[in-house]
């Protein structure tokens, strides 16, 4: 469990990196391109952490493997380790995360700049569930 503790501190470190340095306007998110890429590179390692975290609770909990990053999320409901609501939001933060890594041309900068604001509470939450559980 070593290494869950591991990628729970990392989304301890990023997430208020990513709080810091994503703008509360969409106009600034857009303009600013040392924000932006900040913004978009504290999100992927936020949701990064993340996936390794469901990973290993997978793992530990003999649950099985998803295929994609997004079924990670989807294996873990109805095994009472997160709230199986906060699971279904958070498993659409995989697709964003794709977009920014894979520079996908039909995400729009607004959408993406939406998204991530949408997530931060999502991923406030999901780090007070895993610490509480298993830090």
């Amino acid at each position: 469990m070593d290494i869950l503790k591991t990628k729970i501190r990392l989304i301890i470190d990023n997430l208020p990196k990513l709080k810091e340095f994503l703008p509360n306007s969409f106009e600034e998110f857009q303009s600013n391109d040392l924000l932006r890429g900040a913004s978009e590179r504290y999100f992927q390692l936020v949701v990064d952490a993340i996936i390794d975290c469901n990973q290993i609770l997978i793992e530990t909990n003999n649950l099985e493997i998803g295929d994609t990053y997004f079924k990670t999320f989807g294996n873990l409901i109805g095994k009472s380790i997160f709230p199986d609501d906060l699971l279904q939001k958070l498993s659409f933060c995989v697709g964003t995360r794709n977009a920014i890594i894979h520079k996908y041309e039909s995400i729009q900068i607004k959408r993406e700049f939406e998204d991530m604001h949408k997530n931060i509470p999502l991923f406030v939450e999901y780090l007070k569930i895993i610490s509480d559980k298993y830090l």
